[in-house]
């Protein structure tokens, strides 16, 4: 019975302690244009990598070398449409 009490206690607990957390911390993120970090944010989001830039750059870093290889003019020029195409053309390095 005790061992019945005590686990029904410690769920209550637990539940109170993540009810009150989650009305004193805001959950929605928010986004401002102007890049910095919100009034409401403790800073430690900015010590999280940004995994999306890394992944990209890991994806399209491999196509920009092999680009930089390619002397034919008229496959340079294919390959350069390809990739703008199929979206694996960063925006910074990308001519036209």
């Amino acid at each position: 019975m005790k061992m019945i009490i005590s686990f029904v206690s410690g769920i209550v607990v637990c539940s109170l302690f993540l009810f009150t957390v989650k009305t004193v911390i805001p959950t929605r993120a928010e986004t401002n244009d102007s890049g910095e970090l919100s009034a409401n944010s403790s800073g430690l989001s900015a010590l999280i990598p940004d995994i999306e830039a890394i992944y990209r750059q890991s994806l399209i870093m491999p196509f920009e070398k092999a680009e930089k290889k390619i002397y034919d003019p008229d496959i340079a020029e294919y390959y350069s449409e390809l990739l703008s195409k199929t979206g694996l053309r960063s925006e910074k390095t990308g001519t036209q």
